[in-house]
């Protein structure tokens, strides 16, 4: 029977992101190296990893970035391998994420490093050409996002990375059977199966198979394969899994189809000015991309496994329940609102997060200007995403959010990160982040119709304590102007309070921009 492999575009999009490091094959084979001749053992813990990492490896990572590379690798080895949650995470996976950060979206998606005929960073060894994935400042999402590269599911994009997978097969393998020196002259089931991480097999792209070795029918039996046939053997059976991974062009906006067994994945891309909802509102998406949107207010209310959101400009994103990482990426004005079991944000500027976490949210790249907050969206049914994606909103994790490991590029210490020392203070010009004064914080309520309203309670927001004072203090302040509301006898001056409090409303909504999205419930029977 004929079987396929294909790339997990997930593992690509989420484990790559930026640090001081400029990755290629040799400083990883380097790093890796050093790694294995100072720990003991194919297990290793966080805080064997950050000590080796920052003291005993090179190229030496800062503390802050090596907590970053464990957060995001110990979730994806997670969620991507299927393995329960531990305290401990093998080698040869850490091995195997680093070597995706040779990776580079950037150049393979603008004309302008198509045209230049620049070489894979994994094949030079010296060469001192600079990426603007690793920029600290060249390439600034500042010049606008309609300036940058379309971050999209395109055909250059899923090209670029069969590319990348068949030209760096080899290292993979290395790192995988721990031969990193010299080929390996077989590869084992077991050694295989590691690069589930990355890659998927199936009897057809829309049939998975539990595991990667079952792809090849030689090594299934035999336990092991040499070196050699293995390579011909993935090369000649990897694909790109246009039934998962739609290119954009074709599904603006919708879901993929899936069938049973199936990944189910949705694309919301290239919107403009519009509000998109999801359909059903309480499925459940493994994987669910957001890019290049400009304008619009989207609201997923099921829950996702993998997030990404890439390119948009000025937009409003809220998202129920993330069980495993929201990546927001190379974006510009928006604001997002999400429960995620990890958050990471990269190259992106002038943005709001309002968060619930169980790690500390990422800030890498060129990462500026960013206002933090706690989890603010009300919704009928919240609670059941949220316990679909295994997600409680508890007092332990109430504060995480307001603990980001920042590991942005240029700033003055990376190792001390880049927050204001004032809650909502914007007086520092080169703040990576700071936090929303609990006067000016909101809740988000998602639009619903009055039978859903009804029909189950609202999750009670889970706030620390200055902004769960703040947010009681301005209820108490509604309650008290409804009182003097009802106090009001007089039809003809309640007429004229009605009058004045609508015109307040229809000029809010006009500055804001409201008024188009106010149209857009109007119009989905919603407002």
């Amino acid at each position: 029977m004929s079987r396929v492999l294909w790339i997990r575009s997930e593992a690509l999009d989420h484990a790559v992101f930026n640090t001081s490091v400029r990755w290629t094959v040799p400083k990883v084979k380097d790093f890796l190296v050093s790694l294995r001749s100072a720990v003991t053992g194919s297990a290793i813990s966080q805080a064997i990893w950050v000590e080796a990492a920052t003291c005993r490896c090179n190229p030496a990572l800062s503390e802050l970035e090596a907590q970053a590379y464990w957060h995001v690798f110990s979730v994806l080895r997670q969620s991507l391998s299927g393995e329960p949650a531990g305290s401990t995470v093998d080698v040869r996976a850490i091995g195997l994420l680093l070597m995706c950060q040779v990776f580079s979206p950037h150049r393979v998606r603008t004309d302008q490093f198509a045209k230049s005929g620049e070489m894979w960073p994994g094949l030079e060894r010296a060469t001192a050409a600079t990426s603007p994935r690793h920029s600290p400042r060249g390439n600034s999402p500042r010049v606008g996002v309609s300036a940058q590269s379309s971050i999209q599911r395109g055909r250059d994009a899923s090209t670029a990375m069969l590319a990348f997978v068949r030209q760096h097969l080899a290292y993979f393998l290395q790192v995988a059977c721990e031969e990193l020196t010299v080929e390996p002259t077989s590869v084992s089931d077991e050694e295989f199966d590691l690069l589930g991480m990355f890659l998927c097999a199936g009897a057809s792209t829309t049939q998975p198979l539990p595991r990667l070795s079952q792809a090849l029918p030689e090594l299934e039996a035999n336990r092991s394969m040499p070196w050699k046939e293995i390579r011909k053997a993935v090369d000649k059976s990897l694909v790109w899994n246009s039934d998962v991974y739609a290119v954009v062009e074709q599904s603006l906006g919708v879901q993929a189809p899936a069938t049973p067994g199936e990944p189910r994945a949705v694309n919301v891309s290239g919107l403009t000015r519009q509000t998109w909802f999801q359909k059903p509102a309480t499925g459940d998406i493994d994987i669910l991309n957001i890019t290049c949107c400009n304008e619009c207010t989207i609201y997923v209310t099921g829950h996702a496994r993998f997030c990404f959101v890439a390119g948009c400009h000025d937009c409003t994103i809220m998202i129920a329940a993330v069980s495993g990482m929201c990546t927001i990426h190379n974006s510009e004005k928006i604001s997002i609102h999400a429960a995620a079991h990890c958050f990471k944000m990269e190259n992106s500027i002038d943005s709001s997060a309002y968060l619930y976490c169980h790690i500390p949210p990422i800030l890498s790249g060129d990462t500026r200007g960013i206002k933090l907050a706690p989890f603010n969206v009300l919704y009928s049914q919240l609670d059941s995403a949220l316990q679909r994606a295994s997600i409680a909103l508890e007092a332990a994790y109430v504060d995480v959010w307001a603990h980001p490991v920042c590991c942005t590029l240029g700033s003055p210490d990376e190792t001390l990160g880049g927050r204001s020392g004032n809650l909502d203070d914007l007086s520092h010009g080169n703040s990576t982040y700071h936090f929303v004064h609990p006067d000016t914080f909101h809740p988000v309520v998602v639009p619903e119709s009055m039978g859903g309203l009804r029909s189950a309670p609202q999750v009670p927001l889970c706030l620390p304590q200055v902004y769960d004072e703040a947010f009681r203090a301005r209820a108490g302040d509604m309650r008290a102007f409804q009182k003097l509301f009802a106090e009001i006898t007089d039809e003809s001056k309640r007429r004229k309070t009605i009058q004045a409090m609508q015109g307040h409303f229809r000029e809010w909504l006009q500055a804001t921009g409201k008024s188009r999205q106010l149209a857009d419930l109007a119009r989905m029977g919603l407002a």
